[in-house]
């Protein structure tokens, strides 16, 4: 008798491996879905904590931290003539001991009295002793896991959240106050007097996609670069469709734009003790993840739009302390309307907000007490 050998054909082989490769194809987009599902979570989580801590922070000082110009800061490590930028020193700064990280937040002021500011990376040496830059740690709760930007080792370390400034562009030193988070000298947001929409209909922190070189000259993805040149009158009257104008094709910013970063660029969040602009604020004019706009720089009247790699909008802090998830498509009313001229006097600019719901949220006491979300 004649024995059979066994074994595969090799048209059996192929159709074995025809079907493992199909359901590979069909298991792989819900294995990234559920792994971005997880860090969403985990970012949502994020801003949950830091929020608590602005809450904490409101126990122990009856306010909100201010958005630069703060007045812990102030009183400890500035008089008007020394030069030292304490204005500089950023929210989360004044978050760390709140976040367990007050060890992080002791090195804040003896570096800024040895002259030390938000920008920088080298120590500083006082009567022999050194004094390390503390911008240069990384503090993952500032971090965003679905962001995978990657740093140098001699970077200022970045982050995702940003916080509030209402819906009037600004520099960092000027005197918006129409949301939560402000100039200090202007000044501080309190749960019962400045606050007065309402806890849960102002948002008080956001995210924002971390700026990265493309190695591109001048070509910047819209979720993380800054459009500058985009005709802003500096103290004019504003139109944010000259900003929305700025969006192009496969992602990116048409004409100029600006997305390096390190310790000497610009790019958005990539300082997390920052208080300039386009490091650790947004402003709630153009929908979440639609360009942000500024003059000559990321920081000359910038606009900070946020931004996130989570699919459809960005999660979102309300002063209440819930996270919510924001749609690209909330309603921003009409961004073809211009803002009132002179915006450096936006004490004088009050009422609702033009800019629809989203412009709403931004705002705390615009007698806007009802914001309805789809």
């Amino acid at each position: 008798m004649r024995k059979s050998a066994s074994g595969f054909t090799l048209v059996e082989l192929l159709v074995v491996i025809a079907i493992i490769g199909i359901l590979v194809g069909l298991l792989l987009p819900a294995v990234q879905a559920a792994r971005e599902a997880a860090r969403r979570m985990q970012c949502s989580n994020n801003l949950k904590q830091l929020g608590l801590a602005v809450h904490n922070h409101h126990d122990s000082f009856k306010r909100f931290p201010a958005a630069s110009h703060d007045p812990t800061f102030r009183g400890s490590v500035w008089t008007p003539t020394d030069g030292r930028a304490y204005d500089r020193i950023g929210y989360l700064s004044c978050l760390l001991p709140y976040i367990e990280q007050t060890a992080l937040y002791n090195q804040i002021t003896p570096f800024a009295i040895a002259g030390g500011r938000p920008w920088e990376t080298g120590n500083r040496t006082v009567s022999g002793v050194i004094i390390p830059s503390p911008y240069t740690q990384n503090v993952p709760g500032f971090r965003c896991p679905s962001d995978s930007i990657i740093y140098s080792p001699s970077d200022i370390r970045p982050a995702n959240y940003v916080c509030n400034k209402g819906d009037i562009y600004m520099n960092f030193g000027d005197w918006e106050w129409r949301g939560p988070f402000s100039n200090g000298e202007r000044g501080v947001c309190t749960m019962g007097g400045t606050l007065k929409d309402g806890t849960s209909n102002t948002i008080m922190l956001s995210e924002m996609a971390i700026g990265r070189d493309t190695g591109v000259v001048g070509q910047s993805p819209i979720r993380s670069g800054t459009a500058i040149n985009t005709g802003f009158p500096v103290g004019g009257a504003f139109t944010p469709s000259l900003c929305l104008a700025r969006r192009g094709p496969n992602g990116f910013l048409t004409l100029q734009s600006q997305n390096s970063y390190g310790d000497g660029g610009w790019g958005r969040g990539r300082r997390w003790g920052d208080s300039m602009s386009a490091f650790t604020t947004f402003f709630t004019i153009l929908p979440p993840n639609a360009p942000t706009c500024a003059n000559n720089n990321a920081e000359s009247n910038a606009q900070p739009t946020p931004s996130s790699y989570h699919s459809g909008g960005v999660n979102t802090a309300m002063c209440d302390g819930s996270v919510r998830f924001i749609s690209d498509s909330i309603d921003t009313g009409n961004l073809s309307a211009s803002m009132p001229a002179n915006p450096a006097n936006s004490r004088t600019y009050s009422g609702q907000s033009l800019w629809g719901v989203w412009g709403a949220m931004g705002t705390m006491n615009a007698g806007e007490t009802r914001v309805d979300v789809e």
